[in-house]
């Protein structure tokens, strides 16, 4: 019996092995610990059209750096936006010309210029092994 509850372990952990391996790892510079950073990935540009989430995170704000973690994503492309909730409304507060009045980024950091980014512009693959993105907050 004694020797079935170390082949169990071995057994989890091997079987967890693959999921582990699933982890996005986003680091966010952060000028303020106010809030929460707020992240969407979107699994194509239909979806990010129609703001259909494939998973979304949330985190406290830090102050210097605010990292986040998606784990159990699937191998494909995907691109993620985030924003800093500084008043905790769960929504990217605008100004009545629609410019954000909180900070957002967006995945390969694109130049922002008068609209959202077009997703090609965010859009990165994902192999399905531990990756690490740094995501830039523009404005704020």
């Amino acid at each position: 019996m004694h020797k079935l509850i170390p082949l169990a372990i071995i057994i989890s952990l091997v079987s967890a092995a693959p999921v582990l391996a699933n982890t996005l790892k986003i680091s966010i510079e952060t000028t303020s610990d106010t809030g929460n950073i707020r992240a969407a990935v979107y699994p194509s540009e239909e979806a990010f059209k129609n703001g259909i989430v494939s998973i979304g995170t949330v985190s406290p704000a830090k102050l210097g750096t605010t990292k986040l973690e998606i784990k159990g994503l699937a191998p494909g492309t995907y691109g993620i936006v985030l924003f800093q909730d500084l008043n905790g409304n769960e929504e990217l507060d605008r100004n009545l010309l629609g410019i954000p009045n909180e900070p957002f980024g967006f995945s390969n950091n694109p130049t922002i210029r008068f609209s959202a980014p077009k997703f090609e512009e965010f859009k990165f693959e994902y192999d399905g092994t531990e990756t690490e993105l740094d995501i830039k907050l523009n404005g704020n």
